[in-house]
């Protein structure tokens, strides 16, 4: 997700500076965006034909890039007193290859923290690759600097520079770590204080990763490499990279990703799909939740077929608070149609994981934007499998009881301000 240092400072006072300060960035991103045009279908056709539980639909998820394979084991880490230390582990005990890609990567406490066990690896002689974006992660360069002098290989994709300031809004917003091609971690993490703690107040953000030991690791790797090469030219291939895995546990698990070169949204299709399929339930939880109208009418017509649908948004703490707004614009027709929306009120909620009828589940960097589906670079980890399943829908229901339901009476009633601010964000919808 896009960032701006003066935005999270203008979101402290009244937002009409909040306005005028996301409405300087949007320029800036719109520079870029405006050479942008992508040749890349967005409206898409499937009717309710089979179920979720249906083995059709699991043969039918090989059409999104990978092959659904077994054999692998997923542990899920909440917060990053649970993840950061599970992934600084994993770089200690790494033996051949390290390769980290990150949206964001601060020069802080927690970036520190990752590049003394990254150079530590690279110092044993492990090959150490890190990538990270040029603009979310702008401020990355002494501790980038730091990590080469150890042997670390460090990149910037497309770092932001004057003569190519019409590339900024070309991303990468992956979040993958993969250590010795068998095991791979994804979520919403970013490598930055706000993601340390335990989301026990503002400061410390909630958030989910998986961590997966087995096959689909290597799939995870070819995500990696494809943005590796892009930058770089290496052609990352060999034992190395690629060696035998051996089955770690029985969760069937696939790895999907959006490219911004792709003819059409592998993202948006899936998504679209599992959602047309769904009988039971559909509970979303995601961090920049603006759908298209698509997706919109797809959530309406499952509710409206009895499906559960539950939607977990970040309330109040929201680090980008026109995002928010521009969710909130479309709160109505969802309401009305039967979707239910639980906004997270303890600190920002960065989750980007769903779950479709207690056996179909994701986890990984997409958010439910336009900029995700359609532009950047992103990936998520897809499972079938109903125990992995029924703990993330467990973390769902640990959430919902730290959120505030919203309801069509509460959002009908909300202020003038509010409601010009929802319009006033829907105009910058193509940016977020």
């Amino acid at each position: 997700m896009m960032t701006c240092q003066s935005l999270n400072g203008c979101a402290r006072r009244r937002w009409p500076p909040g306005l005028a300060c996301f409405a300087l960035f949007a320029l800036l991103s719109l520079s870029g965006c405006s050479m942008l045009s992508l040749d890349k279908r967005s409206v898409y056709k499937f009717n309710h034909e089979f179920p979720v539980k249906d083995g059709v639909f699991s043969r039918s998820l090989s059409a999104f890039g990978n092959t659904m394979v077994g054999g692998n084991r997923a542990e899920i880490l909440n917060n990053g007193d649970e993840y950061f230390p599970a992934m600084i582990q994993a770089i200690r005990e790494a033996r051949r290859t390290v390769n980290l890609e990150s949206y964001i990567y601060k020069n802080d406490r927690a970036g520190a923290m990752i590049a003394e066990a990254l150079i530590d690896a690279a110092q044993r002689g492990v090959e150490v690759r890190v990538l990270v974006d040029g603009t979310g992660s702008k401020f990355a360069g002494p501790l980038l600097v730091r990590m080469r002098r150890a042997g670390v290989q460090a990149e910037k994709f497309h770092p932001v520079r004057l003569w190519s300031i019409y590339k900024i809004a070309r991303r990468t917003h992956r979040k993958i770590l993969v250590v010795d091609g068998t095991i791979s971690f994804t979520g919403g993490f970013c490598i930055a204080d706000a993601w340390l703690g335990n989301a026990r107040n503002p400061k410390e953000w909630r958030d989910l990763v998986v961590r997966v030991t087995g096959p689909v690791s290597a799939q995870m790797q070819a995500i990696f490499s494809e943005d590796w090469t892009y930058t770089t030219g290496e052609i990352l291939a060999g034992d190395k990279f690629y060696p035998r895995i051996e089955p770690a546990g029985d969760v069937p698990a696939q790895a999907i990703k959006a490219s911004r070169g792709d003819s059409s949204s592998l993202a948006a299709m899936l998504y679209y799909m599992a959602i047309q399929s769904a009988e039971a339930s559909i509970h979303i939880q995601n961090a920049y939740f603006v759908p298209d109208k698509q997706i919109r009418e797809a959530l309406i017509q499952a509710a409206r077929r009895g499906v559960d649908v539950r939607i977990m948004v970040p309330g109040r703490h929201i680090d980008e608070p026109l995002v928010r707004m521009a969710s909130r614009l479309h709160y109505g027709e969802l309401l009305k149609g039967g979707v239910r929306i639980f906004e997270y009120n303890r600190t920002m909620m960065h989750n980007k994981n769903a779950v479709i009828d207690g056996l179909f589940s994701t986890v990984g960097s997409i958010n439910f934007d336009r900029r995700s589906l359609r532009q950047n670079a992103e990936e998520s980890l897809a499972f079938y499998d109903r125990d992995f399943a029924a703990r993330l829908e467990a973390v769902f229901a640990e959430d919902e009881s730290r959120c505030r339901e919203i309801t069509y009476e509460s959002w009908k009633g909300r202020s003038i301000e509010q409601r010009f601010a929802e319009i006033f964000s829907g105009f910058f919808q193509p940016i977020y």
